[in-house]
């Protein structure tokens, strides 16, 4: 599915010169990085490194569904028919959101063993909120997944005014 969408973009930029959709590759292998930690945190058998790669890839997973947030990029141009454009950022949210899953299907494995079958749905309401403001921090607030490493003061910033001042972002 991946080389379908990556055909797509392919076949869009020789058609019409324009590299309009060249981001969507980058946003699926951001996609991809959590299945990369989840595939590690079921294989590791230290301890401490499950619990790295679960930050890891909670850090990373709502890159995963914010591949459906680039549908906001579908518009009108004279150079490809919509319904063309619409099919690229269509399918490679499908792909994000299929990643995602799979990845998640990885954590609540492992979350299984180790918090008990009863805190699975907590710890999944826990992700999704957690994902649901991951996604509203890339697309609105414009921080990315890396700038925890990279901007951690200015991130830690933004989040802290969220928190003191939850309503003033409709």
């Amino acid at each position: 599915m991946l080389l379908f969408t990556g055909a797509l973009i392919i076949v869009r930029v020789i058609h019409t010169s324009y590299h309009t959709f060249l981001f969507i590759p980058w946003n699926l292998f951001l996609a991809l990085v959590p299945l990369y930690f989840s595939f590690r945190l079921l294989k590791t058998d230290s301890r401490r490194m499950a619990w790295v790669y679960m930050a890891a890839w909670l850090l990373f997973f709502p890159n995963s569904m914010y591949i459906i947030t680039d549908l906001f990029h579908l518009a009108n141009r004279k150079s490809m028919p919509q319904w063309y454009d619409l099919l690229i950022l269509f399918s490679a949210a499908i792909e994000g959101i299929v990643i995602g899953f799979l990845s998640l299907i990885d954590v609540e494995k492992f979350l299984r063993l180790h918090i008990g079958k009863r805190f699975i749905p907590l710890a999944l309401l826990f992700v999704f909120l957690i994902s649901g403001y991951g996604i509203y921090l890339g697309r609105y607030l414009r921080w990315n997944s890396w700038d925890i490493i990279t901007e951690p003061a200015d991130l830690f910033l933004d989040i802290a005014r969220d928190i003191v001042h939850p309503f003033r972002n409709h």
